[in-house]
Formats: structure tokens, C-alpha cells, sequence
């Protein structure tokens, strides 16, 4: 079975939370040579069925992910404490946690879809290293923040259809909402070492049951208490993930029957649109699930749809350890299996507290080692060092004892001799202070040509290039070569774009500093992917 990070780091057991919309989930896996098993499920209500009356529902924004809808649990003192929504939550984490008797740790855990943005857009293939800056450009086009505002994560996969473009499946979620959940997650004494988008976890738990295949363009349809989210994947790449709420949707008792030609009608809005996007494709297979009581829903959808439809179910994928009593909790199992099996999607909205927690783990194990090391490299540096030494020292005393003695003539030099050197040095001073004065920075330059750029243009190479004439050490001769490409505008002729941004950086006095020249060295015109594309060379010269 491959193995990612997180079942290095914790080869027995995994643990998976979710905080969804009125429960708190929590699945313990173990690995083993017949597969996953499950070995720990628990599940608890977050609020008190008077939450609502109490003004609760007041303070939805305090928490993500969080519905507010209440339901009935016991009772105890440790939630009687909480009278937030952070602590209901915080209360009701520790409670699954301490109730199946699961010492709190690192975790495997995930954002409910809709407080995530998740999109898939294609672009040219570029280099690996450059696609960071490539796709966070791109990806500007679709979430409706400032990249300073999110934190992003993004896995490239080989396009279908083209060698030259490849598939970009990008997830943002803004700053403060993730930290709000770092903040519940580390009160209630947790470690998260990844942190998803709930709809990945739903479709590697369906993966891991074999209800996913590759070839088959399947929709997958999550409904929950006020909300349904429809995934269509395409070759095992989410495609199109939308979440449509659903306020009259309730666990009190009262019949589904009102909204369900409302979300059947959103369903098929999904899948026109993802037919009109690849016409030559249709879905083959529908995948329902649902932690409510959907009764016959499944063929009504399917009669409606004339397409194959299945009941979601996890559990055909993990063996399931004696005097475990699972319950509906997808999200959760497929969270579980990101730590033990090749996550489906790679994609961690927690990439930079994995590394700090992996540095901490490390440096204890490290330190004793490295610092052991270091003595042993030192005493047999000592060693070989006298080694070394002592032939080279009999061999200097016997030079020394040999020697012939001589006279020395100290020699007094006169006054107009010191002022020759001392004009010298003062000479070769005013040259180095007029070499320093003289000398540029690539950094104010590299700002200003990013400063200049218009929208649609990127660059593929920068090269400057600052040399002193030896003959002549007042003398500089400075180069500044850039390439690039932009995305064609058929409103504004090719030297025109090329033009302006040249115009705009000879204006630009970090950029122009001490040269003089400036050339358009190419313009032609490419196209990859069936987009048209403007590939370009400038030069800056001179002293």
C-alpha cells in the first residue's frame, strides 16, 4: 500500500476529524496487509436542542463550516460551559475525543465545501519551476479576493486532451476563516497535519470502495441538512464542484418532498453546463449520499435522469475492527485514508504547520545525533591533525637549524618616497569609492519591469549583467535582457503592447538606471493550445 507523510510519521493508526454541520466526527483507521481497517468511530451532536433559543444562532460567522442547526445530545457539564459557537464546538471535539478514548494528537481534517473555493481552469504547460507564480496569477481570474487575503494550495495533473496545456485543480480559502478553525482545533489540544477540502475526502472514501472509475464520468452528490454539493469528475478530476443551499431542508420530521424538485432541477442545471463544456461527454454514473433519510431518491434521480445511479457507501472499502458500530460519516472515512493511502487529490491547506510541525518532531530526534557527531569529527580531526603535523615540524626545525645567518639591513625610506605611496593608495581609493558609487542593484529593477507589466503578460526570462572595463576601472557596461510572453488582445496590434511596455520601463528610473540603449530584439506571434500568444525579447545597453 503506498504510503504519503502522514502514515510515516504515525505508521500504526490515523486519525480523521470533521467538525460538519451538527455533529463531530471522528474515525481512527489502522493499516494493515488486507487494507484499512476501522478500529474507532465515534460521532457526537455539537449543540443542545434549546442552541437557537439561547440567541446562538446569532454568531454564525464565529465558526466555519457550522450550520447552526440544532439537534438533541446528552447533556453533561463540559458543553453547559460553552456559550459561544467556537465553544460549542471546542466542547463537543474534546467530548468525541474523550468518549471513545482517543488521546488528542495529529489529525487529519478538512473545510466544508462551502467555506472553501475550489476551481479547475487549464493553462499552457510551463516549467514546474515556474508554475507557482503562473497558476497564483491564473488563479486571480477566480477567486474574488486578494492572494494576500487566501491561502491556496494546487495540483497540476497531465491534461486529457493536449500535451501542450496542462490541468490546474486550485483551492483557496480565505486567511482569518482558517485561522478561526487552527484556533478550535489547537484549543481543543489537536495537531493538524492536513487540512482539505471536504469533497477531496468524499471521493477518495468512494474511491477506496471501488465506486469510482476513471474511465466513467461520474457526478457525485453530497446532501446535507440545508445544503446539497454536486462534484462531476472527469477522468478522476474534479471538473465542476458546486454547493446550492437549501434552507427547508430539516432533521425535524418533515418531509424532503418540497425541495426535491429544486435540487433536481439543480442538477440538471450542473449537468448541462458540464455538457456544454466537453460535448462530446455525458455522465455515466451518479453517486449518492446523504446523511439523512433520503427513502427512494436515488431511483426517482435516476428515472428522472435515465443514468445510473448508486448509494454512496464508504464503509465497501474498510474492514471493520469487532465492537465498532459505524455510522454515516464519509467525509470522515475518507480523511482517515488520506493518512494511510495515496491521497486521490494532493492538495493541504495546512502545508506550512506540517512543516513546522515536522521541524519540531525532527530537531529533538536530530539534536542528540548531530551534537554526538560533532564530537567524534572532532577528535579524530585532532588526531589526524598531529599526525599531519609532526613530520612537517621535524622538518622545520631541521630547515631552521640549517639556515645560514645573515645581516638585515633595515631600509629607511624618505619623505617624498611616502608621499608617492601615500598618493598611490589615495589614487586606488577614489577608483574603488568611484566603482561603488557607480554600481546598480537587480532588485529595484526586478520591482519596477513587475510594477509595468500590463494584465495577460508574463515572463519566462530575466537576465542583467553589470561588468568593469579592467583598462579603464571608471568605466561600466551593463546589459538587461528580458523575455516573456502575453496573452494576445486582437484590439492592440503586437508592437503596440511590446511598444508600451518598453516605453513604460525606459520611464521607469530603477529599471533604466546607468544604460542608455533600448531594443526590441524579437516580437512573433504562437500558439499553443489553440490560444494565440505573443512571445518577446527586450534589451537594455550601455553605460
Amino acid at each position: 500500500m503506498n504510503k504519503n507523510i502522514l502514515s510515516l510519521l504515525n505508521p500504526k493508526k490515523v486519525v480523521g476529524l470533521y467538525v460538519g454541520q451538527d455533529t463531530v466526527d471522528l474515525v481512527v483507521l489502522s493499516s494493515g496487509v488486507t487494507g484499512p481497517k476501522l478500529i474507532k468511530f465515534g460521532q457526537t451532536s455539537i449543540y443542545p436542542k434549546d442552541v437557537k433559543k439561547s440567541g446562538l444562532a446569532t454568531l454564525e460567522s464565529e465558526a466555519p463550516g457550522i450550520s447552526g442547526a440544532s439537534v438533541d445530545f446528552p447533556a453533561d457539564k463540559s458543553s453547559q460551559k460553552a456559550d459561544t459557537k467556537e465553544g460549542y464546538i471546542i466542547e463537543a471535539i474534546k467530548r468525541v475525543f474523550r468518549e471513545n478514548n482517543v488521546k488528542p494528537g495529529n489529525v487529519v481534517t478538512a473545510m466544508p465545501s462551502e467555506e472553501v473555493m475550489m476551481r479547475y481552469f487549464q493553462m499552457p504547460k510551463i516549467p514546474k519551476q515556474e508554475r507557482a507564480a503562473a497558476i497564483n496569477f491564473e488563479a486571480k481570474r477566480y477567486i474574488p479576493f486578494r492572494m494576500e487575503e487566501v491561502i491556496s494550495d494546487f495540483q497540476v495533473i497531465s491534461s486529457r486532451t493536449s500535451p501542450n496545456t496542462m490541468d490546474v485543480v486550485f483551492v483557496a480559502i480565505k486567511r482569518n476563516t482558517l485561522e478561526q478553525y487552527l484556533n478550535i482545533l489547537n484549543a481543543a489540544g489537536l495537531k493538524p497535519l492536513i487540512i482539505e477540502a471536504a469533497p477531496f475526502s468524499l471521493m477518495r472514501a468512494f474511491n477506496a470502495a471501488e465506486q469510482l472509475d476513471n474511465k466513467v464520468n461520474t457526478a457525485i452528490l453530497n446532501i446535507d441538512l440545508n445544503t446539497i454539493n454536486i462534484n462531476i469528475l472527469r477522468g478522476g478530476v474534479p471538473y465542476i464542484i458546486r454547493d446550492i443551499s437549501f434552507s427547508e431542508i430539516s432533521p425535524e420530521g418533515k418531509s424532503f418532498e418540497p425541495v426535491f424538485e429544486k435540487i433536481l432541477s439543480e442538477i440538471k442545471l450542473s449537468f448541462d453546463f458540464y455538457e456544454k463544456q466537453f460535448p462530446s461527454e455525458v455522465i455515466d454514473k451518479i453517486i449518492i449520499y446523504s446523511k439523512l433519510p433520503l427513502e427512494n431518491w436515488h431511483e426517482i434521480v435516476g428515472k428522472e435522469l435515465q443514468i445510473p445511479v448508486e448509494v454512496g457507501d464508504p464503509l465497501r472499502g474498510i474492514r471493520v475492527g469487532s465492537g465498532v458500530v459505524p455510522l454515516r460519516a464519509a467525509v470522515c472515512y475518507g480523511l482517515a485514508l488520506r493518512g494511510l493511502t495515496t491521497p486521490f487529490i494532493d492538495i493541504n491547506l495546512c502545508k506550512e504547520k506540517l512543516l513546522v510541525y515536522k521541524k519540531k518532531e525532527l530537531f529533538l530526534r536530530m539534536i542528540f545525533l548531530e551534537a554526538s557527531l560533532a564530537v567524534f569529527l572532532l577528535i579524530l580531526l585532532k588526531v589526524f591533525t598531529m599526525r599531519a603535523i609532526m613530520p612537517l615540524t621535524d622538518e622545520l626545525n631541521k630547515t631552521l637549524s640549517e639556515r645560514p645567518k645573515v645581516e638585515v639591513n633595515v631600509k629607511t625610506d624618505s619623505i617624498p618616497d611616502m608621499e608617492k605611496v601615500k598618493n598611490g593608495i589615495e589614487a586606488r581609493k577614489n577608483i574603488l569609492e568611484n566603482l561603488m558609487s557607480g554600481r546598480t542593484y537587480l532588485t529595484p529593477r526586478l520591482e519596477g519591469i513587475a510594477r509595468n507589466m500590463p494584465k495577460g503578460m508574463w515572463l519566462s526570462e530575466v537576465n542583467f549583467e553589470e561588468k568593469t572595463d579592467k583598462k579603464n576601472l571608471s568605466r561600466t557596461t551593463r546589459s538587461l535582457n528580458i523575455k516573456g510572453y502575453y496573452a494576445i488582445d486582437e484590439k492592440v496590434s503586437d508592437k503596440d503592447i511590446v511598444n508600451n511596455f518598453l516605453f513604460r520601463m525606459k520611464e521607469t528610473k530603477d529599471v533604466y538606471t546607468g544604460m542608455s540603449k533600448a531594443d526590441i530584439v524579437s516580437v512573433n506571434r504562437i500558439e499553443e493550445g489553440g490560444k494565440k500568444i505573443l512571445s518577446f525579447e527586450i534589451s537594455f545597453t550601455g553605460p
